[in-house]
């Protein structure tokens, strides 16, 4: 979730408490991503990963760079210095065996936190809606929702 996400008008970002628990971008699984469809450099790889997403996953260059070290040195990516004919020395990275299997890593472990993530948003959700708090009708618990979290806790 975006900082930008949960302020109300005329209130800064990044006040609320769900605003400054968040994580922000997993830089590593980004990264991943965008060398399963090509090589690139650094900034090359920011760039595909803002593309890739429509612009709702903003990678900070400091991140991006620690990140990237990280990943060469644990094995995961390999680099070479690119060709300076065209410019300053820039560093091009590429996915080895085993940053191929950590990306299948990543998927697993996303696929299971999406579905954690969507648990705890129907738990929220739920809960509001029946003490009243969501601005919608209070369930008696003949709940429209499929999959209602009282179906789910009683059974």
């Amino acid at each position: 979730m975006s900082q930008e996400t949960c302020a109300q008008p005329g209130e800064r970002p990044g006040n609320r408490p769900c605003c400054r628990r968040s994580v922000g971008v997993p830089v590593e699984p980004a990264i991943l991503a965008a060398l399963l469809t090509a090589e690139g450099y650094g900034y090359d790889l920011r760039k595909s990963i803002n593309a890739m997403t429509g612009g709702e996953l903003d990678v900070d260059a400091g991140g991006l760079y620690r990140a990237l070290r990280r990943l060469e040195e644990s094995g995961a990516l390999a680099s070479r210095w690119g060709d300076e004919s065209s410019g300053p020395r820039r560093r091009e990275y590429e996915l080895t065996e085993e940053g191929v299997e950590l990306a299948r890593q990543w998927l697993v472990a996303m696929r299971r936190r999406e579905r954690a993530d969507r648990l705890l948003g129907d738990m929220l959700e739920h809960g509001l809606a029946a003490s009243g708090s969501s601005g919608g009708p209070k369930p008696c618990c003949g709940c429209p929702r499929a999959g209602c979290m009282k179906e789910r806790m009683t059974r």
